[in-house]
């Protein structure tokens, strides 16, 4: 029996480990299953919920919402109103591998962890203050990798808790970027909502497939933009070109495969999709400042008496 913030949970096997602060970023890491199956009716709360699974099962139905089934590896995003009731049936013995970020509504109405100014926070909390939201999407590379580092916890006692808490930080700041980026409007790169739907589905596209991306020309017939517009149109809508976004999205599995340790920097550099190691040394020290090696561990060694 495990007792968290105030609440028992006796019937599941494995690490159930929750955090979650009144006015601050929170989170749930599970990593087991239920003994006796889970089928419970949650009523809606102020919060926008991050549920980054990597492996499970689980069904969740609305009375006024569309149903929708979550298996396997794949993120969740959930805001469930004050009101609206959710139900979640989660099967007997499935193991759950995930971890699930939640950012309370703040008193003026924003999100917790952001500031309000912008207008893409302003029009996501606007979306927020009316609206049911549930969709599943795939999960992106940099946050899969970071998710299984949380999991994983394979470090020494004394700095287990401040890397989890440096990781669920990252986690945290990845999926309300990835959260706020589908609320740029138009009137800030002056594109249709036509081509903003495409140039995100090439920005997913990317994240998915930053180890292998597709050239421009096949990016741009994947989406339905001819190349010259769609260069054009992401580089208005996200400030870097799509070259840069490959980039920015291997420098992040990058740094997150490094600071797990146990990848020699050979294995980073391939699963990054870089086939010269010294293509990859050059290209990271450049990104983030230092090299692999050094990210990998750290910016000296203690050297032990003999």
């Amino acid at each position: 029996m495990q007792m968290l913030d105030g609440e028992i949970f006796d019937n599941f096997s494995g690490r159930f480990e929750l955090r979650r602060p009144k006015d601050d970023v929170g989170y749930l890491i599970c990593d087991g299953s239920s003994n006796t199956g889970i089928n419970e009716e949650l009523p809606g709360q102020e919060c926008l919920t991050f549920k980054l699974q990597l492996a499970g099962a689980g069904e969740y139905h609305f009375g006024a919402g569309p149903d929708m089934t979550a298996d396997g590896e794949c993120l969740v995003v959930a805001h469930q109103p004050i009101g609206v009731v959710k139900r979640q049936v989660i099967p007997k013995a499935v193991q759950d591998r995930s971890v699930t970020v939640f950012f309370p509504r703040t008193a003026n109405g924003g999100i917790a962890g952001c500031e309000v100014g912008s207008r893409e926070v302003q029009a996501a909390t606007a979306f927020l203050s009316q609206r049911l939201l549930f969709q599943r999407h795939e999960i992106p590379r940099a946050a899969v990798h970071c998710t299984a580092a949380i999991l994983s916890l394979r470090r020494s006692p004394w700095a287990q808790e401040r890397y989890k808490r440096a990781k669920t930080d990252e986690l945290s700041c990845l999926m309300l970027d990835f959260f706020l980026s589908q609320f740029r409007t138009t009137q800030d790169h002056g594109l249709m909502d036509r081509e903003v739907r495409r140039v995100q589905q090439a920005r997913a596209i990317i994240s998915e497939r930053f180890d292998a991306p597709p050239s421009v020309a096949d990016l741009s017939r994947s989406v339905g933009l001819n190349r010259t517009r769609l260069t054009a149109a992401f580089k208005a809508f996200y400030g870097e070109t799509v070259g840069e976004a490959v980039q920015r999205e291997r420098m992040a599995c990058a740094q997150s495969l490094l600071s797990e340790g146990g990848h020699s920097v050979s294995e980073v550099a391939e699963r990054c999709g870089y086939g010269h190691l010294s293509n990859f040394s050059l290209a990271y020290k450049a990104f983030h400042g230092v090299s692999p090696s050094v990210a990998r561990d750290g910016p000296a060694k203690i050297v032990r008496p003999e």
